[in-house]
C-alpha cells in the first residue's frame, strides 16, 4: 500500500472535524479526506441498523478514493458500526479507527478514585459502548452516562462561551446522583470539545477527557507501528485535505469554522448510493 495514500475520516456532519482537526495537528505531514454526512446528520436518533448502514455507505465512498487508514469520527458511528467496518476492512489491509477506546482508555489511566462520567448523545449514552470499552479495561470503574443533546446545537451556533450553555450544563449535571463522586468525564461527543474550557471552568474538580486528541495519538501510534505514515523523504512538507459533503455545502463551510479555525475547502458535494454500501458489504 502507497503510505503517500490520504486518511479517511467521517462523521455524521461537523463535529467530527474536532478529531480532524487534533488528526492534522498530530499528523501534518498526512492527507486527509474528510467525509461530513450532512444530508443524514443526525445518527444520534437512529436505529443501531440504519446507523451501520449510513456509516457502511460512507466507508465505501470513501474507499473510492484509494484511503489508507480510516478513522471513524463521531461516536454513534464508532458505538454501532465500528466492528462492522473494521471486519470489511481487514482483507484489503485498512486499519479502522473509533473514539471510544482511546478515550476510555485515557479517562482509566487519570481517574483516581474509578468514578467516571460520560457525557454524549441518546445514542450515544443508549449504546453503552463506552461502560462496556471500561469494564474491560477495568471490570471495577464505576461508570454513569449523561446524555446532553442540546449541546450539539449550541455549539453549532457558535456559542462555545455563552452563558446560555453554561446553563444548560449545569441542568445537565444537577442530573447526575453524587456529582462530586466523579473526578472524570468522557467528552463522548466529537462536538464536546469545543465547550470543554466552559466546563472545566464550571466544574474545576472534573478532569474532562478530549476524545479528538486522545484518538489522534492512537491513530499516529498505530500507523508507526504497521509503517503506514507517510515516507520522511516526501517533498511535501504538509499534508492537504479534501473535504466532502452530502448537502448543505455552506453551512459545513460556515460552521466548520468554529472546529477547525478556518474555513474548510476545497468542499465538494457528494452522493452516497447503494453501490458505495455494497462496496462494504461485499468484503464481508
Amino acid at each position: 500500500m502507497n503510505n503517500q495514500m490520504s486518511i479517511g475520516v467521517f462523521d455524521s456532519g461537523v463535529g467530527g472535524l474536532t478529531v480532524l482537526h487534533a488528526l492534522q495537528k498530530e499528523l501534518p505531514a498526512e492527507s486527509f479526506i474528510y467525509l461530513g454526512d450532512t444530508a443524514r446528520v443526525p445518527y444520534g436518533t437512529r436505529s443501531p441498523e440504519t446507523i451501520v448502514r449510513y456509516s457502511s455507505r460512507v466507508a465505501g465512498h470513501l474507499m473510492r478514493h484509494d484511503i489508507k487508514a480510516l478513522v471513524i469520527a463521531c461516536n454513534t458511528a464508532t458505538s454501532y458500526a465500528l466492528e462492522t467496518l473494521q471486519k470489511a476492512c481487514a482483507p484489503i489491509n485498512i486499519p479502522v479507527f473509533g473514539v471510544i477506546e482511546p478515550s476510555a482508555q485515557v479517562a482509566v489511566e487519570k481517574s483516581t478514585n474509578g468514578n467516571i462520567l460520560v457525557l454524549g448523545t441518546e445514542g450515544t449514552i443508549q449504546g453503552h459502548k463506552y461502560t462496556e470499552a471500561l469494564h474491560r479495561m477495568n471490570p471495577t470503574i464505576k461508570v454513569q452516562g449523561l446524555a446532553c443533546p442540546l449541546f450539539v446545537p449550541l455549539i453549532e451556533e457558535g456559542w462555545h462561551n455563552h452563558h446560555v450553555t453554561a446553563t444548560v450544563a449545569k441542568e445537565y449535571f444537577a442530573q447526575v446522583p453524587n456529582l462530586t463522586s466523579f473526578d472524570t468525564a468522557i467528552l463522548g461527543c466529537t462536538h464536546y470539545p469545543l465547550i470543554k474550557s466552559v466546563l472545566e471552568k464550571i466544574f474545576p474538580t472534573i478532569d474532562f477527557i478530549d476524545s479528538a486528541e486522545t484518538t489522534a495519538k492512537i491513530v499516529h501510534h498505530k500507523l508507526a507501528e504497521i509503517n503506514r505514515l507517510k515516507s520522511s523523504n516526501t517533498t511535501h512538507s504538509s499534508g492537504q485535505t479534501r473535504f466532502l459533503v452530502t448537502d448543505n455545502l455552506q453551512r459545513f463551510r460556515k460552521v466548520g469554522y468554529y472546529f477547525v479555525g478556518y474555513e474548510p475547502d476545497p468542499i465538494d458535494m457528494v452522493d452516497l448510493t447503494d453501490a458505495d454500501e455494497q462496496i462494504v458489504t461485499k468484503l464481508l
